[in-house]
């Protein structure tokens, strides 16, 4: 292929895959590697069907269409790909014939979640600011008198005539101490975000060296799969780095209510293709995944589970989600989850490459 059309290849959302008349892949491009779970490099030249497969009449049908040479689509298709995934699919195939390749067939394949991966992206964030708004300034609202109420007790306890009566106001201030304290968590991190080119293992890093031993005395087993190859990233290393510890002690701490039998923790990093972030396809995108093997996330909670003040866990104030999905909103990347009993996986995706306008760094510092 020329340069110059592989390029333009390379930017379309819909996976493309170019065949010789053989059916063997020429070429794919990166929506079609991260749709197929593949890359160009292992599956050139590859047979068509190594790579997925549909029920044998239907690729059947798929086959005597190409040796007719004619141009065939197909709605609502499930694609079976290596390692047991599946794909709600459209594709379409149209012969060619080129100068330089021959005569061959290129295949679109339009990933039919993709819609709903937007709905449910703009869904989730437009929760997430309304939410995050209505409780921030409800914060505020009850920080001032939380103040008042503090100092009042303060100047009580100088005039109190008994010196007993001091334990009454000593606990008004504790309790109101302890309230003022939740309302700075629900608050979020108190300083601006200060973004830098760094090491997205970095932050990893930290946060193992301050679990390890209290996993160790759990219990928990941790294992980490790194993938060397991502570049530096655009990240606040100590805001990420909360967002990373607040998913591994959910982890923990769901393994330990559950009491699980060898209780394992894995953290996860891999560069991901032609990625969707809320409305915007990436070319390129960091993903760090938590995945524990706890019980999993009730039912009755998956839908509200990044709200404030939702948990499932029998103590703590169910902030954890909400202020690291703030985080990584301000990181202009987004955090999914999949949750079922033996296996919990969250996953921070940033855009690598991404240089913040100053828009978007206005909207962050806000």
């Amino acid at each position: 292929m020329e340069k110059l059309d592989r390029r333009y290849l390379d930017e379309l959302k819909t996976g493309v895959l170019l065949l010789d008349r053989f059916l063997k892949i020429i070429y794919l491009n990166p929506s079609a590697q991260s749709l197929l779970d593949t890359s160009f490099k292992s599956s050139k030249h590859k047979k068509l069907k190594e790579l997925f497969f549909e029920e044998s009449e239907d690729f059947d049908s798929f086959l005597e269409n190409l040796n007719n040479k004619t141009t065939f689509s197909k709605v609502d298709v499930l694609l079976f790909i290596k390692g047991g995934k599946k794909l709600l699919c459209d594709y379409h195939i149209q012969p060619f014939e080129d100068e330089l390749i021959g005569e061959g067939f290129i295949l679109e394949i339009i990933n039919k979640d993709y819609s709903h991966e937007v709905r449910e992206s703009l869904r989730s964030q437009a929760n997430q600011e309304v939410t995050s708004a209505f409780i921030k300034g409800l914060a505020h609202e009850i920080k001032n008198p939380l103040s008042g109420i503090r100092g009042a007790a303060q100047l009580l306890s100088q005039k109190l005539p008994k010196e007993h009566l001091g334990e009454y106001t000593e606990m008004i201030i504790n309790q109101t101490d302890r309230l003022s304290s939740l309302v700075d968590d629900i608050l979020g991190p108190n300083r601006k975000p200060a973004f830098e080119m760094q090491n997205i293992h970095a932050p990893l890093e930290n946060v193992i060296t301050l679990l390890k031993q209290n996993l160790s005395e759990n219990g928990i087993n941790l294992l980490k799969d790194y993938d060397p190859s991502i570049p530096e990233i655009y990240i606040d290393i100590y805001l990420l780095e909360q967002s990373i510890l607040n998913l591994v002690n959910n982890a923990r701490d769901s393994l330990i209510e559950g009491e699980v039998l060898s209780p394992e923790i894995k953290i996860i990093t891999r560069v991901l293709h032609q990625e969707l972030l809320g409305e915007t396809q990436h070319k390129t995108v960091c993903r760090v995944s938590v995945i524990d093997n706890g019980p999993g996330i009730p039912e009755d909670l998956k839908d509200s589970v990044f709200f404030p003040m939702i948990s499932s866990k029998s103590e703590g104030s169910g902030l954890g989600l909400s202020i690291t999905q703030g985080i990584i909103s301000q990181h202009n990347g987004t955090i999914k989850f999949e949750s079922e009993p033996g296996k919990t996986e969250f996953s921070i995706l940033i855009p690598i490459e991404h240089k913040f306008s100053e828009q978007e760094l206005r909207r962050a510092n806000a």
